[in-house]
């Protein structure tokens, strides 16, 4: 399951980039010409791209032990081969061959990638042996060698170890990451939030939940699509609406990004009948911290303020569900 937080970047996103490919200033819905709605369906296909590449980088991060247990291994019959092997060297490089749980973990993964996965480790091989460099250096990494076959908690314990020294410690690993997939700094959260709870959940006879794939009717897909296309339908409502509560309204004197985000807002105020008002307030807010201007946070929750004490006297507003609707 990818999260809302994250389903509401990729449509700020997908907003930004429809906006940027065309003026569609004061141009009604129903008159955009044939360009125009060709724009917006590849946009909206792009946005569906851009949630599915979200799950597939979190399935290719997910088969980063057991590809590089496959590239150690090929390193050890090397190893193996010479007339003076080093035993102890055989033996560190095939830590990661010694757990069963990696091997489950990448069943799991080839289970569930999807036809033309985007995503090939052997582009990010270059990088196997400085990672291995990293693992000897850890003490937990020296600690579980001694065993021939760790226990299951002492997999789950070595994997979330080893995945948090190289996102929290390693900024070269993370800048890789960002070169080889553009969405790697909005995804960073989600993906390591879903890698610690996949370790966590796995268990000892093989089984590894992983949340399922995203699909045109899943949860998220859904969000994202009436995010996107009900507030490019509305987007001149929207618009008249921050007017009526804005002095010396004038749209091109506000931050595109702002507006954007209040537009969005407005959609979760009128179209999302099960998500809380504070909730929606709270997350456009923190969203704006991180993809506008330093001051924007500020303007942007004076505007919704606003707006939500209007609409809400207009009785515009109608949340379902007990304890949704905030007074």
């Amino acid at each position: 399951m990818i999260s809302r937080r994250l389903v509401r970047i990729k449509a700020l996103q997908a907003l930004y980039s429809y906006q940027q490919g065309g003026n569609y200033d004061n141009v009604l819905w129903q008159h955009h010409t044939p360009s125009q709605q060709e724009h917006y369906q590849n946009t909206l296909a792009n946005l569906s791209d851009s949630i599915n590449q979200s799950y597939d980088f979190f399935l290719f991060l997910l088969d980063l032990p057991f590809q590089l247990s496959t590239f150690l291994l090929e390193k050890q019959a090397i190893e193996k081969a010479k007339f003076y092997p080093n035993q102890q060297k055989i033996r560190d490089l095939s830590i990661l061959d010694r757990m069963p749980l990696v091997k489950y973990i990448h069943r799991a993964v080839d289970d569930n990638k999807r036809k033309n996965f985007p995503f090939d480790w052997n582009d990010l091989v270059g990088q196997f042996d400085q990672h291995f460099e990293w693992m000897q250096s850890w003490e937990f990494v020296r600690d579980i060698n001694i065993f021939d076959v760790p226990s299951f908690q002492q997999q789950q314990e070595f994997l979330e170890g080893f995945y948090a020294n190289l996102f929290e410690t390693k900024e070269s690993f993370f800048d890789t990451l960002n070169d080889y997939y553009s969405g790697w700094s909005d995804d960073e959260l989600y993906t390591t939030r879903e890698i610690e709870k996949t370790i966590q959940s796995a268990k000892e006879n093989g089984v590894v939940s992983i949340p399922e794939k995203p699909t045109q009717n899943s949860e998220e897909m859904e969000m994202a699509h009436q995010l996107f296309t009900t507030t490019c339908k509305n987007s001149n409502v929207y618009e008249s609406q921050v007017a009526e509560i804005s002095d010396n309204w004038d749209p091109s004197r506000i931050a595109v990004m702002d507006l954007l985000i209040i537009k969005l807002t407005l959609t979760e105020f009128l179209h999302c009948p099960t998500i809380p008002l504070k909730v929606t307030i709270n997350e456009y807010l923190e969203i704006t911290k991180n993809y506008s201007t330093p001051n924007s946070s500020r303007f942007v929750n004076g505007v919704l303020d606003k707006l939500r004490i209007v609409i809400e006297s207009q009785g515009l507003i109608q949340k379902s569900g007990r304890g949704l609707r905030e007074k």
